[in-house]
């Protein structure tokens, strides 16, 4: 038990306590070292651990960055003045170089301290694409990564590429649950823990790879992964005989295994962790939904608190976490709170009155004197200048948005890092010239409608990569035709520009049906009633829409595509599979029926849907499907 080891330890203990990178087995002896330099040194480090120190250390946590190098304009809900409430406001979040900038700048606040990667650092973007991780990899080397935890999607490419991502990497890559002795390329790049010394005290991380890894990502046969309790029960049981009795867990298996983690092994005093792209803290006011507090705090089996922490994803948001501990490794008191990571440059609002009372979507862009430039969108882009009385409007109300976020605590406005941005730059020929690659090409021009153009395509890659049985496809999130002939990258990128994940839920034949009505109602109502207009997009599914018909008494007719190819009937009680972006999946687009599925069916599979088309389209010829999977009836 944790709290805590004597320190009347055995001579064959104090050797092993000099090893601070260590296999579950025990690490090899350093090279190069006599027998006898090494129990002196493994002497003085138990001398050292048997004077216990208290410990003020603050971690600095991301998780799930998902080759997200650049920063985005992301979506927010504000109340800006009190006649303009939950304005949708676009912030400018996350990127590489910003991420550097907070992470030296808290380094300077906050000596004492590591900062962790919760895994996922693999797939989402075209960097990915071209640089295999190794362009995320330069930056956590630049930044000084104190250790990273292997995500499951470390794993979409094999071991072997996983592999080439370590060698570079001047950070440990961690995980305790592996069973690695059949990888070669990975056994020994990948270790179940580290130990690290702070102000003079040793603190232990461990990390805990997703046992789900094999269903969800393509590890191959030749690595197990193991139940993540057990594995930590055994790691903490080693560090707690080495009188290591501050231990953090860094972990990739998601909030609700972490909380389990949390309640069910003794010793470990703090879980950060990875692959929930929660969010934890009061954010509800920004149109941010948050699962938790921060740091959500559980009990161990010997009664101390685990303290729980996550952060959200993409570098959008930092975490800060400090936690003070006695000389036995209890702690005492602690603090924190995940910050926005946002930047001054960009901002956009959404419906501000222009001088006649015309909602207008604007765009503030800072000048190099600070200066902000305001442009009015006209439907392809920001390019209108306002009129002066409207200008003043839009600035009194910028202005109003910009004290707002100064007193806001929960954001950190920092601006990237130069060298960051130079770093950036290095990568964007090679990743511009994939742009120009030609991905696919199409016979007909896939102009956007009811059962046509590039939505049920979309909907069709959703279940190749995810194996769901259904998917449904919001017609918002399409957002360009394609032509006939050579079709770039980019082009397929610009298709669905959000960078929304796919997520995959159980749900019974009657959730289906009030699904459908949900995105039925919405965009008949946002949409002309038309029969070329596209209402929704499905794939595995077809079926009648009364349009005219009240929400509720419209969806009919729906048909199941079975796995031998042939169409049965929607069972209301029966299970099926279904994916979903996760705009969607959170209520997006008046979704209710999505909104109210708690989040423990639901699972998003990190799967960003650009990617996924990309990788469904490249060597095919694209044309329109010709089915009636939707039938209109007026």
């Amino acid at each position: 038990m944790k709290k805590r080891v004597m320190m009347q330890v055995l001579t064959s203990a104090m050797l092993a306590a000099a090893v601070l990178f260590a296999s579950c087995a025990g690490g090899p002896e350093p090279a190069g070292k006599s027998a006898e330099t090494q129990a002196k040194a493994a002497q003085a480090s138990v001398a050292q651990n048997a004077e216990e120190k208290p410990l003020s250390l603050s971690l600095f946590h991301v998780n799930d960055t998902h080759a997200k190098l650049e920063s985005a304009l992301t979506e927010l809900k504000v109340d800006i003045t009190p006649e303009l409430k939950a304005k949708r406001t676009f912030v400018e979040l996350g990127g590489f170089a910003r991420l550097w900038a907070a992470v030296e700048t808290l380094r300077a606040e906050k000596p004492n301290s590591f900062f962790l990667h919760a895994g996922d650092v693999f797939q989402g973007t075209l960097y990915f694409t071209e640089f295999k991780g190794k362009a995320d990899g330069d930056f956590l080397n630049a930044i000084g990564l104190d250790a990273l935890v292997v995500g499951n999607h470390e794993f979409d490419k094999g071991p072997t590429v996983l592999a080439d991502f370590i060698k570079d990497a001047k950070f440990p890559v961690l995980a305790c649950n592996l069973d690695l002795s059949a990888e070669p390329s990975l056994k020994d790049s990948i270790k179940p823990y580290i130990i690290k010394e702070v102000a003079g005290a040793k603190v232990a991380i461990v990390g805990v790879a997703n046992p789900e890894t094999p269903d969800i990502s393509s590890p191959g046969p030749t690595i197990k992964f193991l139940d993540p309790v057990s594995s930590l029960e055994k790691v903490v049981k080693e560090l707690e005989a080495k009188g290591i009795n501050k231990i953090i867990v860094l972990s990739h298996a998601g909030y609700e295994l972490d909380k389990t983690i949390g309640t069910k092994v003794s010793g470990i005093d703090v879980v950060v962790g990875g692959h929930s792209h929660f969010i934890l803290g009061p954010f509800a006011d920004l149109g941010l939904k948050s699962q938790g507090d921060y740091p959500t705090v559980a009990k161990s089996p010997a009664g101390d608190p685990v303290l729980i922490v996550t952060s959200w994803n993409w570098a959008n948001m930092i975490g800060i976490l400090d936690v003070d501990f006695d000389k036995d490794g209890k702690i005492t008191s602690f603090k924190g709170n995940s910050k926005l990571l946002a930047g001054l440059d960009k901002f956009r609002i959404y419906d501000l009155p222009d001088a006649d009372g015309k909602l207008k979507r604007v765009e503030f862009v800072r000048s190099a004197d600070g200066t902000y430039g305001v442009k009015e969108y006209d439907g392809k882009a920001y390019a209108v200048v306002p009129s002066e009385k409207a200008l003043q409007n839009y600035m009194t109300a910028f202005s109003a948005l910009i004290a707002k976020f100064k007193d806001d605590s929960r954001f950190l406005f920092i601006d990237p890092k130069k060298e960051g941005l130079e770093k950036l730059a290095k990568y964007s020929p090679a990743l511009k010239a994939l742009q120009a690659k030609i991905a696919t090409k199409a016979t007909d021009a896939l102009k956007r409608g009811n059962n046509s153009g590039p939505g049920p395509i979309i909907a069709d890659s959703m279940i190749w990569k995810t194996g769901a049985d259904i998917a449904i496809m919001n017609p918002g999130g399409v957002r360009v035709d394609l032509d006939s002939g050579e079709i770039s990258v980019a082009k397929v990128y610009e298709l669905q520009p959000f960078a929304n994940t796919l997520v995959t839920i159980d749900v019974s034949g009657e959730e289906v049906k009030n699904i459908l009505e949900d995105m039925a109602d919405f965009t008949i109502s946002s949409y002309a009633k038309a029969p070329e207009t596209a209402y929704v997009y499905v794939s595995g599914l077809k079926l009648s829409l009364m349009v005219n018909n009240a929400k509720g008494a419209r969806v009919t007719d729906v048909m199941v595509k079975a796995k031998d190819g042939s169409w049965k009937a929607l069972d209301p009680k029966g299970t099926y599979k279904l994916v979903v972006n996760n705009f969607m999946a959170d209520g997006g687009d008046k979704n209710t029926t999505l909104a109210a599925i708690p989040k423990g069916r639901k699972y998003d599979t990190g799967f960003v849907d650009s990617e996924v088309m990309l990788d469904y389209v490249l060597g095919k010829i694209l044309s329109e499907t010709k089915e009636e999977r939707v039938k209109n009836i007026f």
